[in-house]
């Protein structure tokens, strides 16, 4: 017959094991929580873009069918206005999801044909000094879509065919000018000289590519999407979504996309040197951090839980220090001097370019945080170089 005190343990032992069997089955219930939100926040993100990329797209064929100042600013305006959303995206990059990792049959993700950078202007089309430069004025070189795919990057990283870049310099032309963007006139797409036919093609067939790949984005993160089903059988989802957004702040804004230029001094290392939009590249990727951090949509939308949830409930008090270092991050932006290459002119202590020291600063800071966050969370953060 068991003894009294032996039921007694053994019921202190089952109750011990049922407690953590439920505090195990409610912490899995919170992280797949967690991987439902983000999904549901980076669907909310790429389907905006897509609806601004197909206004850019009719904005394109609309000044192709008419070609004129006026259409040529609705196309740019258009550009910029889906640009500033898909900027925010970058945040959902760097750890194997759809648009940069490898799928099942080992095909690579379309970041390379959506947002490659630098561009070799001479690659596309005429320069100064170079009339005759690029595909464009290549007759031997078939312009569609396919071919235009095999010409990305084939034999040089800076030989971008396709993309927000090729559209934009197609649309901007070569910026020359600390004080202004690039020049290029509507009549470069008039019809009837076969030059300018090619690169009214071009220019449509680049369009539509850039279409097609955010479609396929935005589709991948649908509730049925391969994408948002991969990310949802992922076993450590915090640690992937923590990685993107520490591998944005601490290497690639920070260093690629602010730091390699203030170290070169060379325009040609800005993001969007075309239409001198890189303050809105820069603040669009901050965005996408803070954003996917605290679970932020477009207009306020609040996508819950947050990241933001998990490591105020681990570590108030960290929390609190990277919420400062994103306000903190936001202002020193705010104080780069606009357009980014004329920053790029100042001398070390003048005022825009000790801004933007600061940002590369508070970013790596910010990334260090964030990793930080999450060994408390033992979520395996990776920053990739």
């Amino acid at each position: 017959m068991l003894s009294f005190k032996f039921l007694v343990l053994f019921k202190v032992v089952i109750i011990i094991f049922f407690s953590v069997f439920k505090t195990a089955i409610a912490n899995n219930d919170k992280i797949t929580a967690l991987a439902e939100s983000y999904a549901n926040l980076v669907h909310h993100y790429y389907n905006e873009v897509a609806l601004k990329t197909l206004s850019l797209d009719k904005a394109i064929i609309l000044f192709l069918e008419n070609p004129n100042e006026a259409t040529l600013k609705v196309a740019k305006t258009n550009w910029i206005a889906a640009r500033k959303v898909y900027g925010i995206t970058e945040a959902f990059r760097f750890y194997g999801g759809p648009i940069d990792g490898i799928n099942e049959y080992g095909e690579e993700g379309p970041e390379g044909l959506i947002n490659a950078w630098p561009l070799n202007e001479a690659y596309i089309d005429y320069v100064n000094g170079n009339p005759d430069s690029g595909i464009i004025n290549n007759l031997s070189y078939t312009v569609d879509g396919k071919s235009i795919i095999a010409s990305n990057m084939s034999e040089d990283d800076a030989d971008v065919s396709t993309g927000w870049h090729a559209i934009e310099f197609l649309l901007w032309g070569q910026d020359s000018s600390l004080e202004t963007t690039g020049t290029r006139k509507a009549q470069d797409y008039l019809p009837g000289d076969p030059f300018k036919e090619r690169r009214r093609t071009y220019l449509k067939e680049v369009s539509s590519l850039l279409l097609e790949h955010i479609n396929w984005l935005n589709a991948q993160w649908s509730n049925t999407g391969q994408g948002r089903i991969a990310f949802l059988e992922n076993t450590d989802p915090g640690g992937a979504i923590l990685t993107g957004i520490a591998t944005l702040a601490g290497f690639e804004l920070s260093s690629e996309r602010i730091a390699t230029a203030l170290d070169s001094g060379d325009p040609e290392d800005e993001h969007s040197c075309f239409s001198d939009q890189t303050h809105q590249d820069i603040r669009a990727n901050f965005n996408g951090i803070k954003n996917v951090y605290l679970g932020i949509g477009l207009n306020s939308t609040k996508f819950n839980p947050s990241i933001s949830d998990f490591v105020k409930e681990k570590n108030i008090d960290l929390d609190k220090n990277i919420i400062k270092l994103f306000e903190k991050t936001s202002t020193s932006i705010n104080n780069i001097t606009v357009p980014f290459d004329k920053m790029l002119t100042e001398p070390k202590d003048g005022k825009g370019r000790m801004a933007a020291e600061e940002t590369v600063s508070n970013l790596l800071i910010i990334a260090e945080k964030i990793k930080l966050a999450g060994n408390d969370l033992n979520w395996e953060v990776v920053i990739a170089e």
